[in-house]
């Protein structure tokens, strides 16, 4: 069954807090979400849309516990907004869930997850219609 059709609810909001900021040193930033309800989404990566001052961004999430970072066992919420280069820290943001891409793992080397995350840009880009 497809992830999303478990969940009646496709948006989340939540305010953007400081984490690592391993994601900006491989050129994927993203917003860790501290969310303003409880809300539990099957590990993986999505196709958002991201709602910021009035604007809308295309995005990629990821929701799981970061295997390879190896960053315990609590579910963050990461988003990666395609196109984009602000700083919003302790900003809101609403996202809305789109399309599951795949499941989360782990990668052995970085440049595994580098080239992964290039191929789920171009999927989303590509599922949105950006590209043909």
């Amino acid at each position: 069954m497809h992830a999303l059709r478990q969940y009646n609810e496709r948006f989340i909001v939540g305010q953007v807090e400081k984490g690592k900021q391993l994601g900006r040193t491989i050129g994927f930033p993203t917003a860790n979400l501290n969310l303003v309800e409880n809300f539990t989404l099957e590990n993986g990566v999505y196709g958002v849309y991201v709602y910021h001052q009035s604007q809308k961004y295309l995005g990629i999430m990821n929701v799981g516990n970061r295997p390879t970072f190896d960053d315990g066992d609590h579910q963050t919420f990461e988003v990666h907004m395609l196109d984009f280069d602000e700083c919003i820290y302790d900003e809101n943001l609403i996202v809305e869930m789109m399309f599951y891409i795949r499941g989360e793992k782990k990668f052995n080397q970085l440049q595994e997850l580098i080239n992964q995350l290039q191929m789920d840009a171009f999927y989303t880009r590509k599922q949105f219609h950006l590209l043909k």
